[in-house]
């Protein structure tokens, strides 16, 4: 059960467990995580094979490893790990805390997109991969020109992943993962469904006129 590794990533046979389950794994182009297509030569491919994000029930699990010396990177003990584990009740899954005691909310819920890069309506996201980026609030839909222009909230976001494939389908688990989550009966109370994150992907467009679109997901309970 479970998302299998997508080709080369997440697949060393030095990291791969037995309980092995989660809801999606993130799919790479494969030059990541080089920066672009033209730099794919200078990332190792046991460097791909410890890469990996991947949701589970109650976390989301990754490792963006470094290559030190780039291509000249000779075996895979010279790879430098960096593993992370973010359960699904911190940030950037759910909004950060105001003055440590009440969730920060009031600028809207805080959200989780994934950025699709175009130069004249053309897609270069074969060339230089997607970005799944995070900001802390989505300043209720507001956008930089007004009724016009790139959401705001990406004037405030940080990346998370790049060179990113498909990361729409990835982001839509990842959403009815948090849903469930915060329905579960034992966090009744505790964890209210609108400080959870939304998901949304972002299309680059000319003028810097760039449209978000919301991901949807079941609600609560299935409906």
């Amino acid at each position: 059960n479970g998302a299998p590794p997508h080709g080369k990533f997440g697949s060393s046979a030095r990291i791969v467990t037995k309980n092995f389950n989660p809801l999606a794994e993130l799919e790479f182009w494969d030059f990541a995580p080089a920066p672009c297509i033209c730099c794919a030569c200078l990332v190792p491919d046991f460097a791909r094979e410890r890469m990996y994000a991947r949701i589970f029930d109650n976390r989301l699990e990754s490792n963006l490893p470094l290559a030190p010396f780039a291509c000249f990177t000779c075996t895979e003990e010279c790879i430098v790990d960096r593993p992370g584990t973010i359960y699904l009740d911190r940030p950037p899954h759910r909004a950060g805390m105001c003055c440590f005691c009440i969730p920060f909310t009031c600028c809207g819920p805080p959200v989780v997109f994934e950025e699709k890069p175009k130069c004249c309506c053309i897609d270069l996201e074969p060339y230089y991969g997607g970005m799944i980026k995070a900001a802390p609030a989505n300043c209720h839909g507001c956008k930089i020109y007004l009724c016009c222009g790139k959401p705001c909230y990406t004037r405030c976001s940080y990346p998370i992943f790049t060179g990113t494939k498909n990361a729409d389908k990835f982001l839509k688990t990842w959403r009815q993962a948090l849903v469930d989550y915060a329905d579960r009966p034992e966090l009744k109370g505790k964890i209210n469904l609108g400080e959870m994150a939304i998901m949304e992907t972002v299309q680059d467009g000319v003028l810097d006129l760039q449209s978000a679109s919301k991901i949807e997901v079941k609600s609560p309970g299935g409906q």
